[in-house]
């Protein structure tokens, strides 16, 4: 996992972040322009239909600017400041329709104060620490700003708890100078402005944490991306939920492949760099694809050739029917290939293929700087052989008679895995004193 990679993911979940605070937001208003609609009088609806759409329309530069953040920052800074101030005004202010009597003091003590609450867990969508801290900021701001006006205006009454405590009047006038129209406790926006205060930092929390699974997830998916190059996807779905864990190193049987593009020499000297390394690509992607549809694990690309085995990390009864399996559908995916290139012009690309099925060491090698996961021994040297006598035979693959066994021994007809396989006969190889005995696929004359 890189830097790189964590800071991409990070700036994605962000930039979708501030879209769901967009939509999230908008989908709020338009509820709640619906309810206002279908519960007050046109006249009083229209009101307030108008500061919805005013608070729509103050979201939409912050949300357009969502991939562009950190070069417009302070101008998304300032309209979530406006957002705060204009819901402040809007919860202090009394609308024309109030009924007489009615004081502005008396809006600080309806619970709409809730709706700045809700403003500010709305921006924990945002992904951003510092917008949650800032939007908690601009709302105890804005609040305390409208709060303090109302008080001190001509007329207000503001009051303590401790003032009333402290003057020794009776419960019955206590209760009456709170509840005198124009009177404002101190002790409710002190209230509020802890509430908010405490709502911004459990949020950040929150958003802090959820940035650190994301970078974890990231980390995860760079592993798989990892395990994915030398495991099918099956096991390595398998590896990653903890399912199994690989083999202790040792000796056990296994199938090894080895599939190598013929002529290769003489096609290198005819190409530029680009297009033979375009071409290795092409050739070692629909191979690997192959064998990892056949749960092979891929131990290496050794220039054209590609070294698979079947058994690891784990053994599996049909170890020697999928590499049967997987060396017949290699040779049928490059004769596809070639009908493709045949199609435009380009000359075939032939492949030698070779699989012996045996005892072999599995395990890591290396040092503590790199470490290697492979297989090791005979089965391995006969299996490259066999790959090689591909060519004096002039077919496109060749199995040894063990695979052959162990694919029976695990009630598979190795002729209905590899149609048109037959028996070959006795071959000597190099680094074996006897004959081995061989099955193809049809020679290609």
């Amino acid at each position: 996992m890189t830097s790189r990679s964590v800071s991409e993911a990070i700036a994605r979940e962000e930039a979708s972040g501030l879209a769901y605070v967009f939509w999230g937001r908008n989908a709020v208003l338009f509820l709640l322009a619906v309810w206002v609609s279908l519960t007050l009088p046109f006249e009083r609806s229209l009101l307030y239909v108008s500061a919805i759409l005013a608070f729509a329309l103050l979201g939409i530069v912050p949300f357009a600017l969502r991939h562009r953040y950190s070069e417009n920052k302070l101008l998304v800074l300032g309209f979530i400041f406006l957002d705060a101030a204009a819901l402040s005004f809007v919860l202090i202010v009394p609308t024309p329709f109030e009924f007489e009597g009615w004081t502005q003091q008396m809006n600080l003590r309806t619970p709409a104060f809730l709706y700045l609450g809700v403003f500010v867990v709305s921006m924990a969508l945002s992904y951003k620490p510092g917008l949650v801290i800032w939007t908690g900021f601009a709302a105890v701001g804005s609040w305390t700003l409208g709060y303090v006006w109302v008080a001190t205006r001509e007329g207000a009454i503001p009051f303590t708890s401790g003032d009333v405590l402290d003057e020794g009047m009776g419960a019955e006038i206590a209760l009456a100078k709170i509840l005198d129209p124009n009177a404002v406790g101190l002790a409710r926006l002190s209230n509020q402005v802890v509430f908010l205060i405490l709502i911004s930092v459990i949020l950040t929390i929150v958003v802090v944490r959820s940035r650190a699974l994301v970078r974890r997830q990231v980390a995860a998916e760079a592993q798989r991306a990892m395990l994915s190059r030398y495991f099918s996807p099956n096991i390595v779905r398998e590896f990653a939920e903890g399912r199994w864990e690989p083999d202790e190193p040792g000796n056990r049987p296994v199938a090894v492949l080895f599939a190598d593009m013929v002529d290769f020499t003489s096609i290198s000297e005819k190409l530029p760099p680009q297009d033979l390394i375009a071409l290795l690509r092409t050739f070692h992607g629909r191979l690997a694809k192959v064998a990892f549809d056949q749960d092979g694990t891929i131990d290496k690309f050794i220039g054209d050739a590609v070294m698979v085995h079947f058994g690891t990390p784990r053994s599996r009864p049909d170890d020697a029917v999928r590499a049967l399996r997987c060396a017949a559908q290699m040779a049928e995916t490059i004769r596809d290939w070639n009908a493709e290139r045949e199609g435009v012009g380009d000359p075939p690309v032939g492949v030698g293929i070779g699989v012996h099925y045996g005892p072999a060491v599995v395990g890591n090698i290396g040092d503590e700087h790199k470490l290697e996961y492979t297989v090791l021994g005979d089965t391995v040297n006969v299996a490259s052989r066999m790959e090689k006598l591909t060519r004096k035979i002039g077919t496109e693959f060749v199995v040894s008679n063990e695979l052959i066994a162990a694919v029976r021994a695990s009630a598979a007809d190795p002729f209905d895995v590899a149609p048109g396989l037959y028996r070959a006969g006795h071959y000597e190889i190099r680094g074996r004193q006897e004959a081995v005995d061989v099955w193809t696929s049809r020679p290609v004359i």
